[in-house]
């Protein structure tokens, strides 16, 4: 959903300057709270199954900070897309786009949950 939000922004700001402004804090707002549901699934994760030794407490706090790592750099790279609305764009294609970008990020992160709950079963 951000980056679907990050290509929305893009296009809409250059219509609008205070769309893009409320585009840019809906991203930031969606990137909250995938942090957070990140940080959630971990402590949930740490208290069903706590580490028994110093070793394995150190690779789950490594694979934490890893997760964190990777959400930070798919955020950062949601917020420096460029999108751009090209003129022969009328409201109706822009309208399909954002949907393909928002369907397109809800894949992007339930790839990164999947692969965050693969990392700890692993572990």
């Amino acid at each position: 959903m951000v980056s679907g939000l990050a290509f929305a922004a893009g296009a809409g700001g250059a219509e609008d300057p205070g769309s893009r402004a409320l585009q840019q804090h809906q991203i930031q707002r969606q990137q909250q709270q995938d942090a957070l549901q990140l940080r959630m699934r971990q402590q949930q994760r740490a208290l069903q199954s706590p580490p028994q030794d110093a070793g394995q407490k150190q690779a789950a706090e490594q694979l934490q900070l890893d997760q964190r790592q990777r959400q930070q750099e798919l955020h950062y790279r949601q917020s420096i897309e460029p999108a751009t609305a090209q003129p022969s764009d009328d409201a109706g294609t822009r309208r399909a786009n954002e949907a393909m970008e928002r369907e397109k990020a809800r894949r992007e992160s339930e790839e990164l949950q999947r692969r965050s709950g693969a990392e700890q079963r692993r572990k």
